[in-house]
Order: structure tokens, then sequence, then C-alpha cells
């Protein structure tokens, strides 16, 4: 008698009783041509889930989990556990017909190279879903984007699976499949790796099959196995519309990295064409499913709709979380990351502050990253270091490689689990670091503190074009007082180092890891004061120049500009009206009533966002503040040319 092949099922469920209770109650009484195990991992269900499962099919082996770990991860739980040659990944809304499993492992034994087999995939109604699709490409990109695919030659069309043309009516080879039902070989997913846990949901099939084939693995489909799946119950649940903003941040994630960013955002821009133009085609025929279908991917793709807050509130890995009693073990609990330039003074002054921190000594280490420019800098520095009673060690690089690089190199020999931010002109509170700390709770979360300008340079603000940082929500992100997680550091890979200048990083990079579904908060007590810059105009247009890069921080964000830009255009409120004097100002050469055009400008500075406290000095600085906003302005426009994303 011929030995049945041995397969592990693996489920993931999230608040879905009545439907997996049922599609595994179908699962369990079916001879699958194969000896069945059942894992189902209940990702923190709150309707008992868990507890049907149990009751419906005994059998089955559930793994109550405190936590949503999203799919892909949860998967990978689900693969750890398994010991069988095949893994038989299953969606919670989804059943096998009787036969299906052992269909596809009688395939798998016939193709060695097989990593993954997929069956054909039918609606509850008996209605075909098109469940298998070529890798994305910019051919494709751009047959979309055209609306070409109704003249694309059969032949053509059918090699690619295209929806429309490929009936999935024959065994056969594809480029990759719907992981909503997945025959995986044991041996592939040891070579391959698991489902690539930065993807919450979504996306993750499609990176694993490119990822298998990428090593001379195959992917096959199999007609005569037949799956019932309903589809999209935990997404549509879980996320509504934002459920289409995680597809495509996942897929502009995984062709950045597998073509390039220059093709995927390429890629990106094809793909909110094909969008745009399905979105006009719906309006024009009156088909207000497909409209609303349509709209929610425009809209998406246009970065329109916010990303999902994707953290649970205890979904605080071990290995990150700081130990029970506040004391260390084996590593501090927080790493203070600074990047120097020749401010050795301040920087002793900061230094000096964090030794009054209220945190216990060796629970925290700080990391100083310099770029000498001044001969006995780098001596200095390490004077600082070695009188000091905390743990600092000083770090050196490269001339002039911007705070961006130093930031990356700081956090990067970091050896806490989780990193703060401050700059060398600042004076951090004695419990800075102790409520920085105890504001992630427990979960996954940026951290972003308070900063004020010192009490003893309170007068300096009322100079002529003084900047003085105060922070009081999480919306910027600044780099002066800020909390990340050292794993979603890495997820992102930190700073973007084409910032250049201190302009724009800060924002860019809390923007990313927002992304990934990380909570921002703002902490009041954990303060930090900030250096006033006493000004004057030349340092005021010196600093209006080196924002250059800042349009790169919302490129593709069109939610992120809501909250943070004027009228999601404008940099500054001063913007427009300094734009409309300058047109004043040259069209008055010829025609005197055009000066008129230059009062909102002045209106606005005298008396809504005036440059200096004194009367007398406001109107004197007109003509510096008027360069100021217009050297702005002319700064954006090449930004924006230079990024391809206006801002001004």
């Amino acid at each position: 008698m011929t030995r049945r092949p041995r397969v592990d099922v693996g489920v993931v469920t999230w608040n879905s009783a009545g439907l997996t209770s049922e599609a595994l109650r179908r699962l369990v009484h079916s001879d699958q041509g194969v000896d069945l195990r059942v894992l189902v991992w209940d990702n923190a269900s709150e309707d008992g889930t868990a507890e049907a499962i149990a009751a419906a099919t005994p059998d089955v082996e559930v793994i109550r989990s405190p936590e949503n770990l999203g799919f892909a991860k949860a998967v990978n739980h689900l693969v750890k556990r398994s010991d069988a040659p095949w893994f038989f990944a299953l969606n919670s809304d989804a059943w096998p017909e009787p036969g299906a499993i052992g269909r596809l492992a009688a395939i798998a034994a016939r193709h060695e190279r097989a990593a993954a087999i997929a069956p054909k995939l039918l609606r509850p109604d008996g209605s075909l879903e098109h469940s298998t699709h070529p890798f994305p490409s910019l051919a494709m990109g751009l047959v979309d984007a055209a609306g070409l695919r109704p003249f694309l030659p059969r032949r053509w069309a059918d090699d690619r699976c295209l929806e429309g043309v490929w009936g999935h009516d024959r065994l056969r080879q594809v480029d990759w499949a719907v992981g909503a039902a997945l025959l995986l070989r044991r041996r592939a997913l040891d070579a391959v790796g698991g489902f690539d846990e930065r993807f919450f949901m979504y996306q993750e099939d499609l990176y694993w099959c490119y990822r298998a084939r990428a090593l001379g693995w195959e992917i096959w489909f199999e007609p005569a196995s037949v799956v019932r799946h309903v589809g999209g119950v935990s997404g549509r649940r879980r996320f509504g519309e934002q459920r289409a903003v995680l597809e495509d941040v996942h897929l502009r994630c995984m062709l950045t990295e597998t073509m390039g960013a220059p093709r995927a955002s390429v890629h990106h821009a094809l793909q909110t064409t094909a969008a745009a133009r399905s979105y006009a085609r719906a309006r024009l025929a009156g088909e207000p499913g497909e409209r609303a279908y349509w709209r929610v991917q425009l809209r998406a793709a246009l970065g329109l709709v916010r990303p999902p807050v994707l953290a649970d509130p205890d979904a605080w890995a071990a290995e990150d979380a700081p130990n029970g009693d506040g004391t260390p073990d084996t590593v501090p609990l927080v790493t203070v990351v600074v990047p120097t330039h020749d401010r050795y003074e301040s920087l002793e002054r900061l230094v000096r502050a964090l030794e009054t921190q209220t945190m216990a000594p060796g629970s925290f280490e700080v990391v100083i990253v310099d770029d000498p420019s001044s001969e006995g800098a780098w001596s200095e520095l390490v004077r600082i270091t070695r009188s000091s009673t905390c743990a600092v060690r000083p770090v050196r690089t490269p001339r002039d490689c911007g705070p961006a690089v130093k930031r990356n190199v700081g956090w990067r020999t970091a050896r806490a689990s989780v990193v703060a931010f401050t700059d060398d002109d600042c004076v951090p509170d004695p419990k800075w670091l102790e409520m920085g700390l105890a504001a992630f709770e427990g979960r996954p979360r940026i951290v972003v503190g308070s900063t004020r300008p010192p009490d003893d340079q309170l007068a300096l603000m009322g100079r002529p074009f003084a900047r003085a940082m105060e922070v009081d929500r999480p919306l910027f992100f600044e780099t002066c007082n800020i909390f990340y997680r050292r794993r979603d550091l890495e997820a992102v890979g930190g700073f973007d180092e084409r910032f250049r200048l201190p302009a724009g990083e800060d924002t860019h990079l809390g923007l990313r890891v927002s992304e990934l579904g990380i909570e921002p908060v703002f902490v009041e007590d954990a303060l930090v004061h900030h250096d006033v810059r006493p000004g004057g105009s030349r340092a005021a247009l010196a600093e209006a120049r080196r924002w250059i890069d800042l349009p790169l921080a919302l490129k593709g964000r069109a939610y992120a500009r809501y909250e943070r830009v004027h009228r999601r255009i404008f940099w500054k409120r001063s913007h427009p009206p300094a734009i409309l004097a300058a047109v004043g100002l040259v069209l008055g050469l010829r025609w005197r009533t055009a000066l008129a055009l230059v009062v909102p400008w002045v209106a606005y500075r005298l008396r809504r966002d005036p440059v200096c406290a004194d009367p007398v000095e406001r109107v004197s600085t007109l003509p510096a503040a008027l360069a100021v906003d217009l050297t702005e302005v002319v700064t954006m426009v090449r930004g924006s040319l230079r990024h391809r994303t206006p801002l001004l």
C-alpha cells in the first residue's frame, strides 16, 4: 500500500469565528488524499474565534497569540511549528474540495523544482477568482496605463496569465499565485526563507514567489485541485479603504529592492495612470462598483490615504522589551545618538546634562558621531568622553559627510533596542530618557518629546530672524528629541542619505517608519531645551538655501501635506503673498498700480508673522524678510525640480 504524503496545513485567523470554524470543519471532514495535521494561529481575536474553532474541530491545534502579528509573520510561526515535508498555507476564509491537497502533492512529486503549487480558486458561488499573475514590470505597467490589454495578441496575453484571457484551465508554470491556498515544499522554504515579515499582509505571496524563482525554483498551477475562497474578509474589516495603501506600499517596497528606486518610481507612475484611466472609464460607463474600487486604488496611489496603524497595543517583541525591573541585563536600554560638527563647548554641556539623567547608571549609552572640521577637534571630543561619568563612545566619520550619514553611523553602532536622537546644542531635562522610554508602554511606537528654548535665552527670540525650536506634537519628527526602536530603523534602512544637509531628513524618516504602521506619540515630560539661534539676515538667507531637499520628504505622500504644508503646495504661509509681492514689484516698474500686490505680504509680515519683536525693527527688516522668503521659494523650486515633486 502506497504511503500517503504528510502535509501540515497552516491557517491564520483574526476575528472570523463563524466563517473560519465552518471552513475548518469542511477541511477536516473531507478526504484530501494526504495525512493532515491542521495548525491554526489566532491573531489575538476578540470574537471568540479560537474557542469556536476548538469546539467545532477538536483535533485542530490552535495557537492563541497575545498580539496581532499580521499574516506573514504568523505564517512563519506556523512553518516553524511544522515538521512535515509539505506545508499548505490556507486562508481562514477558504476550504479545499475533497482530494484537492492530494492532487497538489502529486504534482509536486512529479516536479522536483516546484517550490509552490497553487490550486484553482473558486468563489462559493462557483465563479472563478483570477489567482495567477505575471511579475510586475514596466512593460505591463505601460500596457495598463495606456489601456492596451484588449488589443494584445491573445497568445501573448495567455502566456502572461492575464485576466480575461487565461482561463485557469491547464497545468502550467506561472510567475506567482495568490497565497490564499499554496502548497509549499519544505526544502524550498528552507532555501528561500519564510514570508517577508515587513509585510503585515498583502504582497507577501508575490515577493515569496519572486524570491523562489530567482533561486531557480518553479511555481506551478494545478486546475484539477479546487479551493473555495470567500476573499477579503479580514482585510476589509481590519483596514477598509486603507487596505489599498498596504498593497501599494508593500509593492513599492518590493519593486524598489528588485528593480531599483528609479524604475520602481516609473512603475508607480504607470500604475497611478492606469488607476486614473480605469476610474474615469467606470464613471463614464456608470458602473458604481467599479467606480468605487478604482477611486480607492487611485487615492492610495496618489498618497491621499493615510497608512494604517498596524502595531497592536501588546506587540512589543521580547527581544525589544526593557527588563521589567527597569535595570539593564547585558545591554543598555537606550542609546543616545548625537551628531556633532565643531561645536565642542555646547557638546560638553550636553554630556554633562546626560550625566544627571534619572535612569540607573549603565542603563543607557551615548554615541557621539563627529566629522571634525578644525585642528584638534577629535582630541577635544576624546577629552569630553573620557571625563564623563556616562558610557560615552566617540565615532569618527569622513569630513562633511552630512547629518543623515552621521546619524546612521550612530544608530547602527548602538547596542540598545531603543535609540534616542538629540543635537549637540541641546540640554535634556534630567527625566528625559526615563520619560521617553516609559512612553513606549510595551508598544511599537515613535516617541516624540517636547522641545523648548532655555529660559535664559528667551530674550534672544525677539531679535530679527532669531530661530527657536519648539516642538509640541509629533508632526515633523524632529531629531532634536525623538526615540525609535532600532528594529524599525532597520526596517526602513535609517535616514535617507540623499539628504546632504540637516533639512527634512528627520521628517522623511518619521514618515517612512509611521508608514510601517508604527504609531507616533507626543510626550510632553520627555523635555529637551534647544538653543536659540540669534539669527540675522545673513544667517537667515543661508538657512533658507539649505532646505533644497525638503520636497523629497513629502514626495509621494499627499496625505502628509494636509497637516504639514500650507494649502498642500506651499512650505510656509508667507510664500504665497511673497510670490505675489515679487510679481507686484516687477510689474510696478512699468505700472505703479501693480505695487498694490505687495500689500498682502507687508501686512502678513507686520502683523501675523513678524521677524522680530520690536515694531520699528519690523519695518526696517522688511526688505531682508522679503529676500529670505523669496530665497526659500527659489530653493523650493530647485528642490521640486530635483526631486520631481511640487513644493513652493
